[in-house]
C-alpha cells in the first residue's frame, strides 16, 4: 500500500497527461478496470497485483504480464506505460488507491461526485431519479450513483456522497432509539 498523498500526486500525473475531458474518464475507467482485474484472487486467494508486487520474478516478465491485462481490458496505451512506470516504481500494490485518487480528481475536475444509494429492497427507476434530483440541487454538481441492497436496513434509504452519510434507514432510526433510550 501506498499513502494517500503518494497516490494522489501518482494520479495527478496521469491526469495531467489527458488532453481532454473525454480522455481523461477514458483514461479513469481504464485504470478502474485494470485495477479490479489485478485484485482478482484465484482459489487460494492470491491476486495478479500480489505476485506484481513481489520482486520474485523478473521485471520483464511482470512488465509483460501487466502489457497482457492492460490489453484485456482496452486500456489507452498512455494508461499501459503509467502502469508500467508504477510497476518499475515498486509502487504496484498502491494501484488500487491510485485509481480511486485518479476517480475523484476527475470527478472534480468534470464537476462530478459519485453517490452510493443503499436500499433494503431494490428501488425503482423513479425513486432513485428522485433521490439523484435532490443530491444534485444540493450539490449543484452532476451526481453519479450506483445502487445496492442490504436488506439488513430493514426499510429506508442511506446515502453516501463522498465522505457524508444521510441514513434514513429504520436500523439507524432503532439503533438512535436504542441510544436514547439508554441515556
Amino acid at each position: 500500500m501506498i499513502s494517500g498523498a503518494l497516490a494522489r500526486r501518482y494520479a495527478r500525473a496521469l491526469i495531467e497527461l489527458a488532453k481532454s475531458p473525454v480522455q481523461r474518464d477514458k483514461f479513469g475507467k481504464d485504470l478502474a478496470a485494470l485495477s479490479d482485474l489485478l485484485q482478482q484472487q484465484d482459489k487460494d486467494g492470491a491476486t495478479v497485483l500480489s505476485v506484481l508486487a513481489a520482486d520474485r520474478f523478473p521485471l520483464g516478465q511482470r512488465q509483460n504480464l501487466v502489457a497482457t491485462l492492460a490489453r484485456r481490458v482496452a486500456a489507452d496505451p498512455t494508461v499501459v506505460k503509467f502502469t508500467g512506470v508504477v510497476l518499475e516504481n515498486g509502487r504496484i500494490d498502491g494501484l488500487p488507491d491510485i485509481a480511486r485518487a485518479y476517480q475523484r480528481m476527475a470527478d472534480d475536475a468534470a464537476g462530478r461526485v459519485q453517490a452510493q444509494i443503499t436500499s433494503a429492497a431494490p428501488l425503482g427507476m423513479d425513486a432513485v431519479a428522485k433521490i439523484k434530483n435532490a443530491l444534485q440541487q444540493a450539490t449543484g454538481k452532476q451526481v453519479v450513483t450506483t445502487q445496492s441492497v442490504d436488506p439488513d436496513l430493514i426499510g429506508g434509504v442511506a446515502v453516501k456522497l463522498g465522505s457524508f452519510v444521510l441514513d434514513g434507514s429504520v436500523r439507524a432510526t432503532l439503533a438512535q432509539l436504542r441510544k436514547e433510550l439508554r441515556a
